[in-house]
């Protein structure tokens, strides 16, 4: 397997979020660490991370983003996630079989035997994504701002246990075949298997209640 990592430097929601102490190291260190003896590949927009990388993580590709992804995503607002990718396997992946693994630093708490886990669904599948269920009454904004159920019937009371689970995906890894992302230009296949990760594995920083919850767990 080979680990393509997308770290920024900046973020909005938490100020320098990545940088953030959880434990005895920041947030984006975690999952270096944890992927020490693997191949992994970080494309970022810090010289703080690639001097570090340089200096203490030799198990570590990384090289500063290109300057046409930051752009899209100052101009147009929009992800330049999967041009990442694309340039990424373009550049370092020599094998149409290559399987590719992308990672968040903000899932500090996945581990590696269920990202291998994940891995053995390619077996029948093209990609693999993780996912959340979450058993509570939902609901989806349209256009005019009106609330739709979309697991219940508003006139029936029912369990939340019995409702129908609201699939999300939480971002902690997707897993494809370097094939499978040049034919579809996408981490998603036409044949996925959705992994279900549970607490505290799903755990993904986003807003501060995330950071103060990650050090508890942490502890």
């Amino acid at each position: 397997m080979i680990f393509f990592i997308i770290i920024k430097h900046n973020s909005v929601r938490i100020k320098n979020k990545n940088f953030k102490k959880i434990g005895k190291h920041q947030l984006w260190q975690h999952l270096v660490l944890k992927l020490k003896g693997k191949k992994v590949f970080i494309d970022t927009d810090s010289k703080t991370i690639l001097k570090k990388c340089k200096k203490d993580y030799p198990w570590v590709t990384a090289y500063l983003r290109e300057k046409k992804f930051i752009n899209l995503e100052k101009v147009k607002n929009a992800s330049p996630t999967l041009g990442m990718i694309k340039n990424f396997l373009l550049k370092y992946s020599k094998n149409d079989n290559d399987i590719i693994v992308t990672t968040h630093v903000t899932s500090p708490f996945i581990q590696l035997k269920t990202i291998s886990d994940a891995a053995k669904k390619l077996n029948n599948h093209d990609s693999v994504v993780a996912i959340t269920k979450d058993y509570n009454f939902a609901w989806l904004e349209n256009r005019k701002k009106k609330l739709i159920p979309i697991n219940f019937n508003p006139k029936i009371i029912t369990k939340t246990q019995n409702l129908k689970p609201i699939i999300q995906s939480n971002g902690a890894f997707f897993i494809f075949k370097k094939k499978t992302f040049i034919k579809y230009n996408n981490r998603i296949g036409k044949n996925p298997f959705y992994y279900e990760i549970n607490y505290p594995e799903a755990l993904e920083i986003d807003t501060y209640d995330d950071l103060y919850l990650a050090r508890k767990v942490c502890k």
